[in-house]
C-alpha cells in the first residue's frame, strides 16, 4: 500500500518539478492574482478558456489522488509495541513534517492551482470589461461617421 501512496506522490513531485518550484508557481500565481485584481493583467475569452481548461485538468488529476495523500495523513498499523510506534511516527513525520514534505507539497500544489484558476478567471472578466470600454469609447465616433 505504501509504494502506491508513494507512487503518487514522486509523480506531483515529477509535475511540478520539486518544492523549490513548486514555490516559485505558488509565488507566480498569486503575483498573477494580484495583477488580475489590479486591472493589469487580462486575457480574452478564448485564451483564458484554454487556460482554465489546463488547469482544471490539472486540479482534477490532484483530486484523483487526493485520497492517496490522505492516507499519507494516518499513521500505518504496524502494532502497539515501541518500536512500530517509533516506525509510524517517523513515517508521518516523513509525509507531513514540513513545507518540502510530500502531503505539504501536494497542499501547495492545490492552493497554487486554485490561485491560477482566480487569476484567469478575474483576467478574463478585466478583458470584457476593458473590451467593453473601448466600445462604449469608440461608439461616439462610430455614430459620427454614420452621420
Amino acid at each position: 500500500m505504501t509504494e502506491n501512496v508513494t507512487g503518487a506522490g514522486a509523480q506531483i513531485a515529477d509535475v511540478f518539478g520539486g518544492e523549490q518550484q513548486l514555490n516559485t508557481m505558488n509565488t507566480d500565481a498569486k503575483h498573477m492574482l494580484a495583477e488580475a485584481q489590479a486591472g493589469n493583467w487580462a486575457v480574452d475569452e478564448e485564451t483564458g478558456s484554454h487556460l482554465r481548461r489546463a488547469v482544471e485538468q490539472m486540479q482534477t488529476e490532484l483530486g484523483r489522488i487526493s485520497p492517496k495523500i490522505y492516507r499519507l495523513q494516518q499513521a500505518p498499523k504496524l502494532g502497539n509495541d515501541a518500536y512500530a510506534k517509533q516506525v509510524a511516527a517517523h513515517f508521518l513525520t516523513a509525509m507531513d513534517s514540513d513545507d518540502q514534505s510530500l502531503v505539504r507539497v501536494f497542499h501547495a500544489a492545490q492552493e497554487m492551482l486554485e490561485t491560477l484558476r482566480q487569476a484567469i478567471d478575474i483576467a478574463i472578466s478585466k478583458y470584457d470589461a476593458s473590451d467593453q470600454a473601448a466600445t462604449d469609447a469608440l461608439a461616439p465616433l462610430k455614430n459620427q461617421e454614420t452621420s
